[in-house]
């Protein structure tokens, strides 16, 4: 856990307030669920473009395809980027999404049954993200400088506190936008939101109305 100073915090706190209100005045300006769901993109650019200028810096970070370490650890999303999601998986076919679907369940139950496992996200094909250009920003803004460390499972993984801060400003600054807006932004275990999503037909409504699925 990263420690910060007193200078450190209160720039952290500015950011994520003036991220906010940016962010609930553009959902207010266009409250559909549409825009709502479509506007979480822009926080997934925003991380992006933050990694992307730290490479441009000369810090590169260890990350490669297949790299995958990272997804064998509890993953949290917002609900808006778990809508976003699904809607998205329901573009593909009903076989497709049906084992995707079996692929959540399987690892919800291995979950329940050894809640402190490391196992493999439900996403994770051959190695792969298969939902990358989807994937939320907690998976966004991971990033280490040992692959090394990743493969030891250390208990200090290398970063850049740059990157940690500027994203962290803008994910919890676009979750309290989110909630100035008056939509549910708490942070869910995508495992398990995502069969929410994928199963409740009325979902995106409940969520719009402010009836968003409670954290675990």
């Amino acid at each position: 856990m990263v420690t910060l100073n007193k200078e450190e915090t209160a720039a952290l706190q500015a950011s994520i307030k003036q991220v906010s209100q940016r962010v609930a005045n553009e959902l207010q300006a266009r409250p559909s669920v549409e825009h709502a769901l479509h506007f979480i993109s822009h926080l997934h650019a925003g991380i992006d473009k933050i990694a992307m200028q730290a490479e441009l810096r000369g810090q590169a970070t260890a990350c490669q395809a297949a790299c995958n370490r990272c997804c064998y650890l509890r993953v949290e999303a917002s609900q808006a980027e778990v809508l976003f999601i699904a809607r998205h998986l329901r573009q593909g076919t009903q076989l497709q999404l049906q084992g995707i679907r079996q692929r959540l369940l399987q690892r919800q139950q291995h979950m329940q049954a050894a809640p402190l496992a490391r196992l493999a996200c439900a996403f994770l094909q051959d190695g792969l993200c298969s939902i990358y250009p989807l994937r939320p920003a907690s998976c966004r803004k991971a990033h280490s400088f040992s692959a090394a460390a990743c493969h030891s499972q250390a208990a200090e993984i290398p970063q850049d506190l740059s990157i940690t801060l500027a994203a962290e400003a803008l994910q919890r600054g676009t979750a309290a936008g989110y909630r100035q807006a008056g939509l549910a932004a708490d942070p869910l275990e995508l495992t398990a939101a995502m069969l929410w999503a994928l199963d409740d037909a009325g979902a995106e409504e409940h969520w719009q109305a402010g009836q968003g699925r409670r954290a675990d």
